[in-house]
């Protein structure tokens, strides 16, 4: 179970709340990242191994959000974050124990074996199925049935997934396992060229502005043509913050003499 809609008081990742409410545990964060692209929630019981992904957030990106352990709590359950921001840099939280205790030791954080173990799931009712079980495992990819097979191939299966993939695996109960596929981002590189000055203002530099013919054109993130300057005429050109209706990212084209010196984005704070 997932929480997006209730707002948590609490400082942002990697720290993280734990909330007991009878035989539930509430694990909740605030996210001050622009571009995450993946977020796990990992239970263990010891502070620092055998950590298994209980639930792969669907939207990484909200601002706030909760997960809710249904299964009954003991004294020895720790919780822990691992996520991934745009261009593959990873973390993970410190593990804190259920009941509100003070968070212990750091889990391995630079750990190549740890993070392949972020992606898999230990539950032995799908890793050592004994003899005769006829389960079918259904695969589900966010509320839809991916795929569905014998509880003895899962491990054929899984072993896939986890050499030959960048896919996250988790158990949602005893016949079911989440699949949480790996979003490929583009790593964005600052222009020098149309950009967001220390002094929050929009700029576009361009060399030789006197002798070359520069235009620019600006989207918003889907494609939708904004606005267009059809002549810089100087340089640095300070843009009207008007211009950009609300705060996010813009798409843009710049020409050098008609032709297409570099097409970018540009991130528009909330200030604006």
């Amino acid at each position: 179970m997932f929480i997006a809609s209730r707002l948590f008081s609490q400082d942002t990742l990697p720290k993280f709340t734990i909330t007991e409410r009878g035989d539930k545990v509430t694990v909740s964060w605030t996210n001050p990242y622009q571009r995450m692209v993946q977020l796990n929630i990992q239970r263990s019981y010891d502070s620092l191994k055998n950590f298994s992904t209980v639930y792969s957030a669907t939207s990484p990106q909200l601002p706030q959000n909760g997960f809710t352990d249904p299964r009954p709590a003991t004294n020895r359950t720790f919780y822990r974050i691992f996520y991934v921001l745009e261009g593959g840099s990873y973390f993970f939280s410190r593990s804190k124990r259920a009941f509100g205790s003070a968070p212990v030791a750091a889990a391995p954080v630079d750990n190549s074996r740890d993070v392949a173990n972020a992606r898999d799931l230990t539950n032995g009712a799908f890793n050592n199925p004994i003899a005769g079980d006829k389960r079918m495992v259904a695969i589900k990819i966010k509320d839809s049935i991916f795929r569905k097979l014998p509880v003895t191939a899962f491990r054929s299966f899984r072993d896939s997934i986890l050499r030959q993939t960048k896919d996250t695996i988790y158990s949602i109960n005893d016949t079911s396992i989440g699949l949480s596929p790996f979003v490929v981002v583009e790593i964005y590189k600052t222009s020098s060229y149309v950009f967001i000055s220390k002094d929050g203002y929009i700029n576009v530099s361009v060399p030789q502005v006197n002798d070359k013919k520069y235009h620019v054109k600006f989207f918003e993130e889907n494609g939708t043509a904004l606005f267009e300057i059809h002549m810089v005429k100087e340089s640095p050109l300070i843009l009207d913050k008007s211009n950009f209706i609300h705060s996010g990212w813009f798409l843009f084209e710049l020409y050098e003499d008609n032709k297409l010196k570099e097409k970018n984005r540009l991130f528009v704070p909330k200030e604006f």
